[in-house]
């Protein structure tokens, strides 16, 4: 029976560390989230970002998720979310001296019952998605923590009675090394097998080198999560893998091999004596010699695992192949560089209508390969139709961020890139809705509709170039505003311009009524389209909090 308690006793343990997760990933998602993606500059701050996160959420798992999202994203260089993660392995030790220092030194019973109450109180009367309300959820999985950890703890102390220990005797440390793996492998929580330890540490069940290696094993049992997660998963994916396993690897390695035999001695020389604080002791210490070894060639280290995959690397053409939705603010910005892209895919057809090869601009000769590759050979009809394909791609995507919880900002910078995308689409529409009569124009008998036709063609030339420019070159937000603004009012003029040129010449050349109806109509929708287009590239740079620095920054809106 005592077997059973303690399997029950890690449900409920496990059980706590994850409504200790889920309640302060609810409680501070949004801060943490900004905090890992502006506090990873350089390695060294990477590590230690990954160091006080993981700390502070207790769950390596959360952190890899979040630094996988952003990476795949291009929010975080491979050397920095590589910091992190190896950061977060030290993180981690953190529960261990929680529960050496706490855990077997006081009644579990007597300190877990009261904070169950109070925390059952505080979720049964407080609203639900309050800060209340997750607080009280940490309360609560803090108080399961203690009280699982008092069930293995007191299922230990009688466990010499039930089994015969001389089982053990004899077995080598490499046996207690593979158990850590497998069991880790198997719950997947280093931290669980860190208590397990403890708790047989403390029942004199297994000595404490054995421990020692049992909780070797577990550093590196972790690691199959995200390299099972990563068989299936995209190129960055793999590389953050392998690169979690090999560190572990050859930490673990070193930490079996070269300082477990010496553990005696480094404890008394440090002079600690008892067995649980030796332990963590251990534990903290493998994982600060592996960080500082590290980082003097974390470098190094990026640049190898990307030379081991460049080979087999592939990249979808789509963004958002590449970035998961399960982190709103990384989807997000996968979703912003994707919208942009659309914007100028919608800008190069625009000038495909007229007969106009964007791909021969200047200023797109002389952006970056990126822009290059998504400015294709075209014509109106197949770019048009590439574009309500990734209307619905963008759509699809965005249900699956609004299938989480989302923040209010979150929620309104994903309805400011559906107006963008639907816009410039619609502005693609409104010329295909005159593709004919731009036809029966440009091959027109009378030489002013021809005219009328050609005047189109070089205000459209004009127009989407000065918008190419002003997109994808060095300029400042308000610099970009103005020159849109005036954009705009040179489409008015030009609007009535057309449309007084339609009604001279309709007096001139006595124009039958149909031929009348069919250029106004192109007058009407070719300065609809450019009007709404104009309208989402405003609304693509004004709010644009994640390319654009500050309000007067020079920055490329696209490109950035």
């Amino acid at each position: 029976m005592q077997q059973v308690n303690f399997i029950f006793g890690l449900g409920i343990f496990l059980f706590g560390m994850s409504q200790l997760e889920y309640s302060i990933s609810k409680l501070g998602d949004a801060r943490l989230r900004i905090w890992l993606r502006s506090s990873t500059n350089t390695p060294l701050a990477s590590i230690s970002t990954g160091i006080i996160s993981t700390a502070l959420l207790q769950s390596s798992s959360m952190v890899s998720l979040l630094v996988l999202a952003f990476a795949s994203a291009g929010l975080l260089p491979l050397v920095n979310a590589i910091g992190i993660i190896v950061g977060a392995n030290l993180g981690t030790t953190l529960t261990g001296w929680l529960v050496a220092l706490l855990g077997f030194k006081l009644d579990l019973a007597a300190a877990a019952l009261p904070l169950f109450g109070l925390a059952a109180f505080a979720l049964a009367l407080t609203k639900r998605q309050t800060r209340f309300h997750y607080i009280s959820g940490i309360v609560l999985g803090f108080a399961l923590l203690l009280f699982g950890l008092g069930i293995m703890k007191s299922s230990m102390e009688t466990i010499p009675d039930l089994w015969d220990i001389t089982v053990l005797q004899g077995h080598s440390g490499f046996v207690y090394l593979l158990a850590g793996v497998l069991i880790a492998a198997l719950v997947q929580s280093s931290s669980a097998v860190m208590i397990m330890a403890l708790a047989a540490v403390d029942a004199q069940i297994i000595a404490l080198t054995e421990a020692a290696a049992l909780i070797i094993g577990a550093d590196l049992g972790t690691t199959s999560t995200t390299v099972l997660a990563s068989i299936t998963g995209n190129t960055i994916k793999r590389k953050l893998a392998f690169a979690h396993f090999i560190f572990n690897f050859f930490v673990d390695f070193a930490a079996f091999f070269l300082l477990l035999p010496i553990l005696p001695a480094m404890l008394a020389f440090a002079s600690i004596s008892d067995p649980l604080y030796s332990l963590v002791a251990f534990h903290s210490l493998i994982n600060v010699l592996g960080v500082a070894a590290f980082l003097p060639f974390m470098q190094h280290f990026s640049n190898w695992i990307e030379r081991v995959f460049s080979r087999q690397e592939f990249q979808s053409n789509n963004l958002l192949d590449r970035v998961a939705p399960d982190v709103a603010d990384a989807a997000l910005t996968a979703l912003n560089t994707t919208v942009k892209l659309i914007t100028l895919q919608a800008i190069c057809n625009s000038l495909r209508i007229f007969s106009l090869k964007p791909e021969q601009l200047k200023i797109l000769n002389s952006a970056s390969a990126e822009l290059r590759e998504n400015v294709t050979h075209q014509n109106f009809d197949e770019g048009y139709e590439e574009l309500k394909n990734q209307e619905g791609i963008v759509l699809n995507y965005s249900l699956r961020i609004q299938a989480q919880a989302l923040q209010a900002s979150d929620v309104e910078e994903l309805e400011r890139l559906h107006s963008i995308t639907r816009s410039v689409v619609f502005s693609n529409k409104s010329l295909k809705d005159v593709q004919q009569d731009l036809e029966e124009l440009k091959l027109s008998s009378r030489q002013s509709m021809r005219n009328l036709y050609n005047s189109h063609k070089e205000f459209q030339k004009t127009s989407y170039e000065k918008v190419l420019a002003l997109l994808i070159g060095d300029h400042s937000v308000d610099y970009i505003l103005e020159e849109l603004t005036d954009l705009q009012r040179a489409n008015d003029r030009h609007g009535e311009e057309v449309n007084r040129f339609v009604y001279t010449n309709a007096d001139n050349d006595n124009t039958d009524g149909a031929s009348i109806s069919i250029q106004l109509n192109a007058n009407r929708e070719i300065r609809h389209a450019l009007k709404t287009m104009i309208k989402a590239i405003v609304l693509l740079i004004e709010p644009a909090p994640l390319t654009v620095a500050a309000h007067n920054a020079s920055t490329p809106i696209i490109g950035a």
